[in-house]
């Protein structure tokens, strides 16, 4: 599709038909039969609000032009309004420092990388909150996706849906070899899928035919079958040695003199990049849309109350 306004709609009226296909009792059996959920809620759990300071953990050394980007925020680093703003706070904040050419982003959790977006962002919402929410993430994507450094993506646990497409946006994926991790866009096992840019860089990454299986069936990949398909560049063994296998991958990139890593980089993505400036507006009208409306509305209480019950 080239005009992006037209697959935006298309986005929409796809969504919607998903959804009218469910009654309350079968998306409940739907939710309940799927092994990861995409969207996790921070606000089941008791605790107070952190910090953005406190969410991402960031530590930059001028002597290698390394950083870390350390997720934290308990219990399974979803992605608030909080969250969102406290991320690409911390990726300016690494920018805006000339010695630094690339950053390590990573969990505090050893199991989740992250497990998506935050549900309660969603259901109910205040209009303005929620309008606020989906701006935040568009410029998540911008910040990361089109970060000047080069950016690795550490995982030594699992990422579905939002957490799959920050590591999509990172420039190099290095995952743990964990039975238990998993990583994928999955939000099709909820009768709902990604939007048309996180759906561009899954092609992007793993080729159209590999994307549309995996879009289409809402694949949650292995470390293994993730390195097969390209979907993470490489996986490791030991969770001791991840971190320093890491910091290995991002000094490589250090070692490329930074206009042109850069320009390389904006080159090959530029107009993913480029569009979504174009149509955000569009693609925000569209988001608010479809999520305020009844029927979503009584599928994401659906999907709260099953989580509470997990």
């Amino acid at each position: 599709i080239t005009n992006e306004q037209n697959c935006t709609k298309l986005y929409l009226t796809m969504l919607s038909r998903c959804f009218s296909r469910y009654t309350l009792t079968s998306f409940q059996k739907r939710v309940k039969s799927v092994g990861i959920i995409p969207w996790t809620s921070t606000r089941t759990y008791s605790r107070s609000r952190m910090s953005h300071d406190d969410l991402v953990i960031s530590d930059a050394d001028s002597t290698t032009g390394v950083a870390n980007l350390v997720m934290n925020n308990p219990p399974v680093n979803s992605l608030s309004l909080e969250m969102i703003e406290a991320l690409s706070k911390s990726i300016k904040q690494v920018e805006d420092d000339p010695s630094m050419k690339a950053m390590i982003l990573q969990s505090t959790n050893p199991k989740i990388f992250s497990a998506g977006l935050d549900i309660m962002e969603m259901y109910n919402p205040d209009s303005k909150r929620l309008c606020s929410f989906w701006s935040a993430f568009q410029d998540l994507y911008l910040d990361l996706y089109g970060s000047r450094l080069a950016c690795v993506a550490t995982m030594l646990g699992t990422a579905p849906a939002a957490g799959c497409f920050l590591a999509l946006s990172c420039d190099y994926r290095i995952m743990l070899d964990s039975p238990s991790a998993k990583i994928g866009l999955n939000e099709v096992h909820l009768g709902i899928v990604a939007p048309p840019w996180l759906a561009r860089q899954m092609i992007d990454t793993v080729g159209a035919r590999q994307a549309e299986l995996s879009l289409g069936l809402g694949t949650l990949y292995s470390p293994v079958e993730a390195l097969q398909v390209g979907l993470v560049d490489e996986i490791v063994n030991d969770k001791e040695t991840i971190l320093s296998r890491a910091k290995e991958v991002a000094r490589d990139f250090t070692k490329i003199p930074a206009p042109a890593f850069t320009a390389n980089k904006l080159g090959l993505r530029g107009d993913a990049i480029a569009r979504m400036r174009e149509t955000r507006t569009q693609d925000l009208e569209h988001f608010v849309s479809f999520v305020t409306r009844d029927e979503t509305q009584a599928n994401l209480g659906a999907y709260h109350d099953a989580l509470k019950r997990k």
